[in-house]
């Protein structure tokens, strides 16, 4: 072998290895900082959605509290549409197109019919037949379904 060829190669493996690790090093620390900036970054979005969802469960509680209020009156507005759709072609659509139901529930038969309003005076006297003593008409307590209809 040449000598100048071998003070090449002697050269060549007494080399340091300290700037391939410092390299590695380099790139691995580059690598781990933008992880960590992702990291803050999704940390905070995660901070900022909690905020929003108590912010959003403090407007829903209200509007859960007046639940059974809007569902007692869209049940009595269904069950007065179902009346007037017998009469009524408009209604009758309207009650067709999103398939409003009647159904009783099982409260409707636990409790008893309501009679009607009195004055003071027809609740002292007494009634004259029997059949004026029995209730007309039983309670509305039934649950109006308003699905859309499936076309």
């Amino acid at each position: 072998m040449n000598p100048d060829r071998e003070r090449a190669l002697m050269e060549l493996t007494q080399r340091s290895p300290f700037w391939v690790c410092l390299l590695v090093f380099g790139l691995l620390a580059t690598d781990a900082a933008f992880r960590l900036a992702d990291s803050v970054r999704q940390r905070k979005q995660l901070d900022e959605a909690q905020l929003v969802q108590a912010q959003n469960i403090g407007r829903l509680r209200d509007v859960l509290t007046q639940a059974p209020q809007i569902e007692a009156k869209l049940q009595a507005l269904s069950l007065d549409l179902i009346e007037v759709a017998k009469t009524n072609t408009k209604a009758a659509q309207i009650v067709r197109d999103f398939n409003i139901q009647w159904t009783p529930g099982p409260e409707a038969f636990l409790t008893p019919p309501a009679l009607p309003p009195a004055t003071h005076a027809a609740k002292t006297a007494l009634p004259s037949s029997p059949a004026a003593a029995a209730p007309t008409a039983p309670a509305r307590t039934a649950r109006a379904t308003n699905a859309p209809a499936a076309k």
